[in-house]
């Protein structure tokens, strides 16, 4: 089977990560697209708003129906902090070979990750552009060298701005959110980050 892995914190969940994660299905011809929500990244420690069963929960939500898309709770179960290297360790074991699938804004980061060459040795891995300029990305596959051989870029797919900091900021700034998350999780989202526990219908927002 060709699998792909779409890791990230989903704090929350917003459609453009829906949007990445069926393009790249599509995209790549995988046979399946495990979501892997990272208990504590190690990136973003102590900045994590929602906590992994509520961000867990809304990723089950917000795939529920999609075909060939897995949510795992693998990194919830683990616990600790959420080493992308040690979780592509576990599913090697698994499957043959894994396709890893990331924003751009993830990807600038890399030299940044724990053990990210011998990642990078490991994984086949797809960036999902984000930007149309390519000012970023070039002094970094060359920094990079060898070790950028098994980085591709996904082509011809739509570019979004959308993130989850414009979702929370928005929330916090009272506006609407319509269309950014997927229905299903739109008023438990506002209800989460404005810290209330009503998740009726209210006022739509």
């Amino acid at each position: 089977m060709k699998i792909g892995i779409y890791g990230g914190t989903f704090d929350p969940i917003h459609n453009g990560h829906l949007m990445i994660s069926t393009l790249a299905l599509e995209n790549l011809n995988l046979d399946r697209l495990v979501i892997m929500p990272s208990y504590i990244s190690p990136h973003k420690k102590g900045v994590i708003n929602a906590d992994f069963d509520t961000r867990f929960k809304w990723v089950k939500k917000a795939f529920k129906g999609i075909n060939k898309i897995e949510v795992s709770d693998y990194e919830g179960r683990k616990g600790d902090i959420s080493y992308t290297f040690n979780t592509i360790c576990h599913f090697e074991k698994i499957y043959d070979k894994i396709l890893y699938v990331m924003g751009e804004d993830s990807f600038v980061d890399i030299e940044k990750w724990y053990k990210y060459k011998e990642f990078l040795e490991k994984v086949e891995l797809w960036i999902y552009p984000r930007y149309c300029e390519r000012k970023y990305l070039s002094p970094l596959l060359e920094r990079l060298g060898e070790f950028s051989t098994n980085v591709h870029i996904l082509k011809n797919v739509p570019l979004f701005q959308i993130s989850s900091t414009f979702i929370r900021e928005r929330i916090k700034a009272g506006l609407p959110i319509k269309g950014y998350v997927p229905e299903e999780i739109r008023r438990e989202v506002i209800d989460f980050y404005n810290g209330t526990k009503n998740h009726g219908r209210g006022k739509d927002a």
